[in-house]
C-alpha cells in the first residue's frame, strides 16, 4: 500500500516496514535529486535512515558536485585537501561553515586587509573563546 504524508511517498510492505521513494529510484535519479541540496539539507537527509546515510556518505561524486555548487567553500582549500588525499566529503566538511572559517583565519586568509572591502563577507562565525584565543595569538605572531 502506498502512502503520501507531508510530501513523502512511502510503501508499507506486508511486514509493516516502510520503504521510501528514493529506494525505488535508480541511483542516477537519487543522485540528481540529492546533488541539488545544500550542505545542511544533505547532512539532514543522511540522518533520515541508514540506507540514505550509507548512500550519501559513500558517494564521493555527490560530495564533489555539492562542493562545486557551494559558494561558501574556498576552492583553493579544497584543492589542498584533495592533494593530500582526502575524499570529497571530508574536504567539504573541513572547509564548510564554522570549520572552514576557522581554518581560513588560522591560515591567515583574513590577515592584513588594506580596507574593509578586502574582508570577505562570510569571515565571522560563532566560535568558542579558546578558538578565538588561538586566532588572536596567530595574528599577534604574524
Amino acid at each position: 500500500m502506498v502512502h503520501v504524508k507531508a510530501g513523502q511517498v512511502s510503501d508499507t510492505t506486508a511486514a509493516g516496514t516502510c520503504l521510501d521513494a528514493i529506494t525505488y529510484l535508480p541511483p542516477e535519479m537519487g543522485l540528481a535529486v540529492l546533488e541539488r541540496l545544500d550542505i545542511p539539507s544533505l547532512c539532514r537527509a543522511a540522518q533520515t535512515c541508514s540506507s540514505w546515510s550509507e548512500f550519501i556518505s559513500d558517494t564521493d561524486w555527490l560530495w564533489k558536485k555539492v562542493c562545486q555548487n557551494c559558494q561558501d567553500i574556498d576552492p583553493k582549500l579544497v584543492e589542498m585537501d584533495r592533494a593530500e588525499g582526502l575524499p570529497w566529503r571530508a574536504a567539504v566538511m573541513r572547509n564548510y561553515g564554522a570549520a572552514g572559517i576557522q581554518r581560513q583565519w588560522r591560515l591567515g586568509f583574513f590577515s592584513h586587509p588594506s580596507s574593509y572591502e578586502d574582508i570577505p563577507d562570510r569571515c565571522m562565525c560563532e566560535m568558542d573563546a579558546d578558538t578565538w584565543g588561538q586566532i588572536l595569538q596567530l595574528e599577534l605572531d604574524r
